[in-house]
């Protein structure tokens, strides 16, 4: 359920952009421009019918850590122009990811995690009405298991989140310095605030469990507390990678036939459960939803809107148009 390590995450105080209105440098140094923030998008809901859905997290990791070499190859030539900053948005393939504290499950536990999952697809349920047919909207995964670099244990990501990963330099001279712990911050702040802002999803923030919480989820279950996006952090040279998972319509609930979740124990949390923003609104106004009025999906909505806000914190500008990739 999170991608960072099981460490208490102190609160910060909030951000003071060195940004100006030109977007220079508060040192007024007009050649030291600071590079726009860039979304790379490659949610399935932009594509065409014929194109394949999902991403599988290996493809997304071979991306990401290409970018991450960009970054890193400027880091020894410091006086050439600093990349642009970027956020990586897609939707995975189910897939069940393993943390540097669980490396190895027992066959029994990789099996279960591997049965086929039967995901609903609500965009193809919608197609298929505004056609004049009719759809389940079902596709059957067999999910993939890989390990990662993260902490903590398994966690589930898949169709029906939103992932973010921004890639970026901590110690950047565009912003304020960052740290770990403000940064994970940063990111789990920046969800907050894009979840009460569009569908009014109110949360709070764990001092003991990294990632984002459902507020009326903890009221609605007696005190049980429930996730509904993911963050975890990854550096190399003060460059980030990962970032968070935003649960916005993916199986909470049923027999793990459909719930991926019901599988395994989110990152050991025992007594701890994950939400979405579905889940959260209930089924009508879920369905009453409406987010962007240029015919946008609501998964891309969050991933631009989620991109301007980190940027917004940050103090930097956002390009303009979004960079989408077609799957192969």
């Amino acid at each position: 359920m999170t991608e960072g390590g099981s460490h208490n995450l102190r609160r910060q105080t909030p951000f003071k952009s060195t940004a100006t209105s030109d977007n220079t440098r508060a040192d007024g140094d007009p050649s030291n421009r600071i590079p726009d923030f860039y979304i790379f998008n490659s949610n399935p809901d932009t594509l065409s019918e014929s194109d394949t859905w999902y991403h599988l997290a290996t493809g997304k990791m071979e991306l990401l850590n290409a970018n991450l070499e960009v970054f890193l190859d400027w880091k020894s030539a410091p006086n050439s122009r600093a990349p642009s900053p970027l956020v990586l948005s897609f939707t995975p393939a189910p897939t069940y990811t393993l943390g540097r504290r669980q490396k190895t499950l027992l066959p029994e536990q990789l099996e279960r995690l591997q049965q086929p999952l039967t995901v609903i697809e609500e965009t193809k349920v919608a197609a298929e009405e505004q056609n004049g047919g009719t759809s389940s909207g079902e596709q059957q995964f067999t999910p993939e298991v890989i390990e990662t670099d993260r902490g903590g244990l398994t966690t589930y990501h898949g169709p029906g989140q939103v992932v973010l990963w921004p890639i970026l330099d901590l110690h950047s001279k565009y912003y304020p310095r960052l740290t770990v712990r403000s940064y994970a911050r940063l990111l789990e702040e920046t969800t907050q605030a894009i979840l009460a802002d569009g569908p009014g999803v109110q949360t709070y923030l764990s001092e003991d469990d990294p990632g984002v919480w459902a507020e009326a989820a903890r009221q609605r279950t007696g005190g049980q507390e429930r996730k509904i996006a993911a963050m975890g952090v990854h550096l190399r040279r003060h460059i980030s990678g990962l970032g968070t998972a935003l649960n916005v319509d993916v199986a909470v609930d049923g027999d793990e036939a459909f719930n991926p979740w019901a599988r395994f124990v989110p990152c050991g949390l025992e007594g701890k459960t994950a939400t979405s923003v579905r889940a959260e609104l209930g089924e009508d106004s879920w369905r009453q939803l409406s987010l962007a009025g240029d015919g946008k999906t609501k998964r891309e909505w969050y991933a631009r809107r989620w991109a301007e806000e980190l940027a917004k914190r940050l103090g930097v500008g956002i390009a303009p148009t979004t960079v989408h990739q077609r799957l192969g």
